[in-house]
């Protein structure tokens, strides 16, 4: 039997380790070639080591741009995932962390492009500095060597630069690469800012918007090469040519070359071996042509098929079949479109137009898979939720005709971690505040599997664990758990299910006091379950040893959603209480919902 860190961790590991020693050889590759390489030597003798330092990251950045739109192909990796039926669970809860390399990915852009561009800078500051000083013009002879360097550069191995009598500010924003590469670096620092939880999930439209100008990131990476400044010497030392050009000595003039001994020719101009082989003359250069657009090509193709198949899916016709008030400024959009069919735990977007023709929301189904329409519960948070409950009639405590509703799209369903505790012996599942929704619908939806006869159903028990900051967050799902309780009672299945409710803060003295006076009631002061609510968190240590002991050598998928913090403490004691080769406990495996 494994270890927890070998079921949870070691995969995880393993992939991000070969993804980042793929990052490490493509930069040490690519390094030095640029250090080494006789075709980048008179470039070298001008930039020093800063020229490997910027050509070094470009081969890592083009590798990542292949990859940064692969993990937000939804609809590829829930093809890949089978529904959860296909690839093992070791695949399926890597491929759940697809935002997570997602971000990974994004933030080895940022170090390769921040070194690219710090060491470019030099190049440009360096390159022009060399050229306003004493620059040599016309034809050079062999031994008119550079006063700065002291080598020989032939005139075709200049970058390809308007006029060297310039400054490096102008060269920055005149040149393509310059101004191709200002723009890339704005637009990836734009979205990276963006991007932090605090903005994204207080300033959404910011983010939403600002993280699209990946469009002008990828078409500024595509010309960034388009000019063609830097140029490579083509034809190299082989003394079976009869003409050939190492740079490396004719830069340094020395008295043998490969074992012949060396002579000037007449006019200085070039060396003469002792086999009649003309040295040092005739230096052939071509332009470094443009690559990035082939590398981001693969992947960019994928990601127009997602889109394509995302907006044709987003065209069909839903149809909005009730919206339902719930307390706590929460509403429910129940709803019908042809061929639709979801997983239990899985989430859809939503876009409506008339509030915002752009915008796509993620949300998750609350709805079983065995019910005739899907739901989802929307709490009102922000704009874009006001907006849209006020379109729905929320709040007018009146009757809304169809024609009056607005216009829904609705593209998924798409498929999550928590769609795979069917495939586990025991389920824990955890949610903290209004991170309970996945599990609305995994809950009716294992109702409605128990009661089914001719359903064969691999889980046999599931602890449901709701953790919330004040007493309003239990109103409006108390309600789809009063149904699921008594469901299951009436069917007499309710020690199938054992719920644990927390209330965090909130709370006051007395009113603790007088709920503690209940406890012999039936029914909780507050939620209306039978199950209880405690108050404050949960003894974690004590959860897990209990259900690991009631569980032996037993399968425990854990499923999370809800803020960082409690999914680092779930993840480490999922960790610490599997034990290798200890067959009188449970094994936890850990996941977390990822939107």
């Amino acid at each position: 039997m494994a270890s927890g860190w070998v079921i949870n961790e070691l995969p995880k590991w393993i992939v991000l380790g070969a993804y980042m020693l793929i990052n490490i050889a493509l930069f040490l590759y690519q390094f030095f070639l640029f250090q080494d390489s006789d075709r980048f030597y008179y470039m070298r003798i001008r930039t020093r080591e800063a020229l490997a330092f910027a050509r070094g990251p470009s081969l890592p950045i083009n590798f990542n741009v292949i990859l940064i739109l692969l993990p937000v192909c939804r609809n590829l990796i829930s093809f890949i995932r089978g529904t959860g039926r296909c690839p093992p669970r070791t695949v399926r809860r890597i491929l759940d962390k697809n935002l997570t390399f997602h971000k990974a990915i994004a933030w080895v852009i940022i170090a390769s492009s921040a070194m690219h561009v710090i060491a470019h800078w030099y190049n440009y500051e360096r390159l022009v500095s060399l050229a306003n000083n004493n620059a040599p013009q016309g034809p050079r002879r062999l031994n008119q060597q550079w006063p700065w360097e002291k080598r020989n550069v032939p005139t075709e191995a200049q970058p390809n630069l308007a006029s060297v009598q310039i400054d490096p500010i102008t060269i920055c924003f005149t040149t393509a690469a310059g101004i191709t590469g200002h723009i890339i670096t704005v637009a990836l620092f734009l979205m990276v800012t963006s991007s932090f939880d605090f903005i994204r999930r207080s300033y959404f439209e910011v983010f939403w918007y600002t993280h699209h100008l990946f469009i002008v990131f990828l078409l500024g990476l595509a010309f960034h090469q388009f000019q063609e400044l830097l140029p490579l010497q083509n034809n190299s030392p082989d003394l079976s040519s009869s003409n050939i050009h190492d740079p490396k000595f004719c830069g340094v003039i020395g008295d043998t070359y490969e074992g012949h001994t060396t002579r000037m020719s007449a006019n200085n101009n070039t060396i003469i071996l002792d086999n009649g082989t003309t040295l040092c003359s005739g230096a052939s250069f071509s332009a470094a042509a443009p690559c990035s657009w082939k590398y981001m090509l693969g992947g960019l193709i994928i990601y127009i098929i997602e889109r394509i198949i995302r907006f044709i899916r987003s065209l069909r016709n839903v149809v909005i079949v009730k919206v339902v008030e719930h307390p706590s400024k929460t509403f429910e959009i129940q709803m019908r479109r042809k061929g639709f069919f979801a997983e239990a735990g899985q989430y859809v977007f939503i876009n409506v137009p008339s509030v915002a023709f752009l915008e796509w929301h993620p949300f998750t189904l609350t709805s079983a898979p065995e019910e005739d329409y899907f739901s989802v519960h929307i709490r009102i948070v922000g704009d874009w939720t006001e907006k849209v409950a006020k379109q729905l009639g929320v709040g007018r405590g009146d009757f809304q005709q169809a024609w009056e509703l607005p216009t829904i799209s609705v593209d998924g369903p798409f498929g999550t971690a928590s769609e795979d505790v069917f495939s586990h012996e025991v389920g824990l599942l955890v949610g903290a505040g209004i991170g309970v929704t996945p599990f609305a619908s995994i809950l009716k939806s294992v109702f409605y599997k128990l009661t089914q006869e001719d359903t064969a159903l691999k889980l046999r028990k599931v602890y449901f664990y709701w953790i919330c900051p004040e007493p309003s967050a239990f109103e409006w799902f108390a309600d789809l758990l009063q149904s699921v309780e008594s469901q299951m009672a009436s069917k007499g299945i309710s020690d199938f299910l054992d719920t644990h409710i927390y209330l965090t803060r909130g709370w006051q003295d007395s009113q603790a006091f007088s709920i503690m006076l209940q406890e012999g009631d039936d029914r909780d002061a507050i939620t209306g379950l039978q199950a209880k609510t405690h108050f404050g968190r949960p003894d974690w240590n004590k959860e897990f040893d209990s259900i690991s002991q009631a569980h032996p050598n037993t399968s425990v998928g854990v499923f999370f959603c809800g803020p960082s913090v409690l999914s680092h403490n779930l993840h480490r004691y999922c960790n610490e209480y599997t034990k290798s080769g200890d067959t009188t406990r449970a094994r936890f495996y850990f996941n977390k919902e990822n939107f």
